[in-house]
């Protein structure tokens, strides 16, 4: 699923790719016209920055903010690069049915005639296997080698027997047998389609990736100024993306014969066929990883070792997880520039596009696979494991991100100032890419039972995915614009810091600015989902499915877990704290809340109860708001006690809420560090 999660992203990036050129190739648009354009909106850009720089939602203005800036590819380019679009469909429909065809009679398949007692043979593992497609068996009898080969489009599918292959079924029938089996195996896991649209999208994406870095470094040298930033930016990451195509086909393709190996042990009950197959390979074949990643298929000796550990099949790695960063950054920074490329016709509906997109790759192709390791190799995910794909997912994205066009021309327009921010930028991105898989992991463990005894598991899959992404989205957004947003306070709120430290403040007070709309539902999203799971699993009845965490015991009260016996009293005491008159009461009173909420963490996620830390978050930030609105309650109603002209409102309003809102998330923060530090210890 990861791989075809990122081939979808490879196609979309392709596409826009050749959208932008057909732009300018196919309207009639001269170059000079594209190069005053850029000019104008690096010189726009450069002023909206002045103009912003003590608003903390600064952005890159859109085409409706640029005034005078005009694209001069907007007027033509619709019907062009939609005609481009759809030629490129028709391209790879063409090519999955044509190819087989043109296979077929380029090589001299010959239908299997004269031969009824192998066909009956043939058709006895047809049906064996279970395969419901209809399936045809050619012929290669020029072929001495011993070989076969499963291809075919969707309804047509062929397997083709070598001539080494037929004289082995009168030598060896259970060699013959496995390796049909194989075949078949492929057919049955839907390899061919996979296997075939991987190798389509590498042999049409490679070329064109290959032929832009050939055209777009020698043209930074002849564009103007701030456009030469950004096209030495795709010059670059342009060769890394098809690098990173390039390991992924060969990838698909080792991780396909891996599989359909499984399939042949589960439907025969034993590996014994297969193993005599391999022989006895070295076990040093295949441990340098330098040839491995450019192989399509898997070495012997790791073939053999998924045979006797299922849990290779599901290994999570660090380049993995680093494809998958790398792809969701590049498909963010595309789509955001809009359809025909360069900033043109892009606008809040393009941003909200491309970070949905985006988010939704990453937390799709990372959760699945790890969903995967979880449920059928659960020991394989050490917590060395799970760093390292952390840290590949984080610097994935972070790399590229720092490395996009659209990036590299913001850099270029400010005159290279506070480039020292990437830095601690790959720090953050490969912090939150350890806690995304982290948390993938704890999540598909406390779902994992709801899984195993579902009938749809896939349903329940995606739809905790789905949640689970639209809970972290906004903080996603927030941390693909951080670049951005930082480089400008670096070059114009504060010039005389290194961007590294205009970094670091300014990430701090815009997240504390966007607390309630991004901090909040990340926090929540990423504490409920598991606990949700969890208590999914313990329903009556279901208990003997339930695999984690230990034994199943009463958890702390329905009112502890929220936090508000916590809140109640921290707001009793913050009362008093004001009352008393110590120095400075506000703060003290804010300090009491925290520490209520601290108690609240240790209290509901004390004892043997699963899930401590997420237990205790919930009842940290419930009772934080609890003790906020309390807090402002009684101080409202002790103020109606004493005579005034001012009306009694007891009641907070909206401005006490946003408070609330404001201050319960960073008391659950302090909260929960503290409560992890007491359960490590």
């Amino acid at each position: 699923m990861r791989f075809a999660l990122l081939i979808a992203a490879m196609t979309t990036a392709s596409a826009l790719l050749m959208n932008g050129a057909s732009s300018v190739l196919l309207s009639s648009v001269r170059w000079e016209e594209v190069r005053e354009y850029n000019d104008c909106y690096a010189r726009a850009t450069e002023e909206a920055a002045r103009e912003r720089a003590s608003d903390t939602a600064i952005r890159v203005p859109t085409e409706l903010e640029m005034g005078d800036c005009e694209d001069p590819r907007a007027g033509a380019s619709r019907p062009v690069t939609a005609g481009v679009s759809a030629g490129l469909l028709l391209a790879l429909l063409g090519a999955y049915v044509g190819l087989p065809w043109r296979r077929t009679r380029r090589r001299g398949y010959r239908p299997l005639t004269g031969m009824p007692e192998l066909s009956a043979y043939l058709a006895g593992l047809l049906g064996e296997s279970g395969v419901r497609a209809r399936v045809g068996f050619l012929a290669e009898p020029l072929n001495p080698a011993v070989h076969a080969l499963a291809f075919g489009p969707l309804g047509r599918r062929r397997v083709v027997l070598s001539g080494g292959l037929l004289t082995l079924y009168s030598l060896d029938r259970g060699a013959f047998r496995s390796i049909v089996l194989h075949e078949l195996a492929h057919i049955r896991n839907r390899d061919l389609d996979i296997a075939f649209l991987t190798l389509i999208l590498w042999r049409a994406s490679v070329p064109t990736l290959v032929a832009l870095t050939g055209v777009a470094a020698p043209a930074a040298v002849l564009v103007g100024t701030a456009l030469a930033g950004s096209v030495l930016a795709l010059a670059v990451q342009v060769p890394l993306l098809a690098v990173l195509v390039t390991l992924l086909k060969n990838a698909v393709l080792r991780s396909r014969e891996l599989y359909a190996d499984a399939r042949v042990v589960e439907w025969e009950g034993s590996a014994d066929g297969l193993r005599g197959l391999f022989g006895d390979p070295p076990a040093q074949q295949g441990a340098k990883g330098g040839r491995g990643l450019l192989s399509v298929h898997p070495p012997l000796a790791r073939r053999a070792r998924a045979l006797a550990d299922p849990g290779v099949l599901y290994e999570v790695g660090f380049w993995d997880m680093c494809a998958v960063g790398a792809a969701g950054a590049f498909l963010y920074d595309m789509v955001r520039l809009g359809p025909i490329g360069g900033g043109s016709q892009a606008g809040p509906m393009t941003e909200l596009a491309a970070t949905v997109l985006s988010g939704c790759l990453v937390v799709g192709a990372a959760g699945t696979v790890l969903w995967q390791a979880v449920a059928h190799a659960p020991g394989s995910l050490t917590p060395a494991r799970v760093r390292q794909a952390g840290l590949g997912l984080g610097l994935g994205l972070g790399v590229f991100r720092l490395l996009s066009p659209s990036g590299a021309f913001s850099l270029v327009s400010v005159g290279g100032q506070g480039a020292s921010l990437a830095f601690p930028y790959l720090a953050l991105t490969s912090l939150c890419g350890w806690a995304l898989v982290r948390w993938l992991v704890l999540v598909a463990g406390a779902w994992g039972p709801v899984l195993a005894r579902n009938r749809r598991p896939r349903r329940v899959l995606w739809t905790v995915l789905a949640l689970g992404t639209a809970g972290v989205l906004p903080m996603a957004d927030f941390l693909l614009t951080l670049p951005a947003m930082t480089l400008y306070a670096a070059v114009f709120i504060a010039p005389s810091l290194p961007g590294a430290v205009v970094f670091v403040g300014s990430a701090g007070i815009l997240a504390f600015a966007r607390i309630t709309s991004h901090v909040v539902p990340a926090m929540l999203t990423v504490a409920v989902v598991p606990l949700v799971g969890q208590y999914v699993s313990w329903r009556p009845g279901a208990r003997h499915a339930f695999t984690g965490f230990g034994p199943p015991g009463p958890p702390p009260g329905f009112l502890v877990r929220f936090g508000v016996p916590a809140g109640l009293a921290s707001a009793v005491w913050a009362l008093l704290v004001v009352w008393i008159g110590v120095p400075a009461p506000e703060l003290m009173a804010v300090g009491t809340l925290i520490a209520g909420q601290v108690a609240a963490a240790l209290w509901a996620g004390g004892g043997h109860a699963p899930l401590p830390l997420a237990r205790g978050a919930v009842a940290a930030f419930g009772a934080g708001l609890l003790g906020m609105l309390v807090w402002g309650v009684l101080v409202r109603l002790v103020g109606c006690l004493a005579p005034g002209p001012d009306p009694c409102v007891p009641l907070p309003g909206a401005a006490g809420l946003g408070l609330a809102l404001m201050l319960a998330p960073a008391g659950t923060l302090t909260a929960w560090a503290i409560h992890a530090l007491a359960v490590r210890a």
